[in-house]
């Protein structure tokens, strides 16, 4: 009997920090990041990339490339808190992206679009405690994510990340993402870099962040699929 009531506290102290990570990751009414991304393959050659994240509330994230010039304007949507979507201005419409396609790699960089596009964990995912401030994550019933399992490391004073990685069904680590240069903009603390590296392929992309704005008063229509074109 003791056994089983610790293993329960253990199971219902994983689900409170699921739940913190998930609120921690609601950033005001709403938010820009602009981001300058370096990506680097297993030569050492690097491209550079500009990105845009705009996000409304905890349903809305528009993610839009803003340089070189033949990629701007590709775009992922997310416009409900769970479909996403992405644009391709030289196709001229959208399509949506399900199950584990939403592992791939969004366009030339390490990021998967899970990756940008998610909006919590606890929407897809049950939690087990593997230490003080990290958690493993396994598919809820009915789900089907793209990573069959994740681990997550967050800060102890506000439950922010600082790892996450995702693993294949062998229990082989493919992409780890870490956080850091933590940074206090209007009261709320925003990682300014941000490392992906796609263990499978030898390949990091690093993304430093170059402007956060909060509550600038985003329009509903910025997140509308008929508005990616324009």
């Amino acid at each position: 009997m003791l056994a089983l009531l610790t293993a329960l506290a253990f199971a219902d102290d994983a689900s409170d920090l699921l739940s913190r990570i998930d609120e921690a990751a609601k950033r005001g009414d709403d938010l820009h990041l602009a981001l300058s991304i370096e990506t680097t393959d297993r030569r050492g050659q690097t491209v550079q990339r500009a990105m845009d994240i705009w996000q409304k509330g905890d349903e809305k994230r528009l993610i839009r490339f803003a340089e070189p010039e033949r990629l701007s304007g590709i775009s992922l949507l997310v416009p409900d808190g769970e479909t996403v979507y992405l644009y391709l201005p030289a196709y001229g419409k959208a399509r949506r992206i399900v199950g584990k396609a939403r592992g791939d790699a969004f366009i030339g960089t390490d990021f998967a679009m899970e990756d940008l596009a998610r909006l919590s964990w606890s929407t897809e995912y049950v939690a087990t405690k593997t230490g003080e401030n990290a958690l493993t994550l396994t598919p809820a019933d009915g789900a089907k994510p793209a990573s069959p399992r994740v681990d997550l490391v967050v800060r102890a004073e506000d439950a922010l990340p600082t790892t996450v990685e995702h693993f294949d069904a062998s229990g082989a680590v493919v992409r780890r993402i870490q956080f850091s240069d933590y940074r206090d903009v209007d009261g709320r603390f925003v990682a300014h870099s941000v490392v992906v590296t796609d263990v499978t392929h030898t390949r990091s992309t690093h993304a430093t962040v170059t402007e956060v704005a909060f509550d600038q008063g985003l329009e509903d229509d910025r997140f509308r699929l008929d508005a990616l074109s324009h």
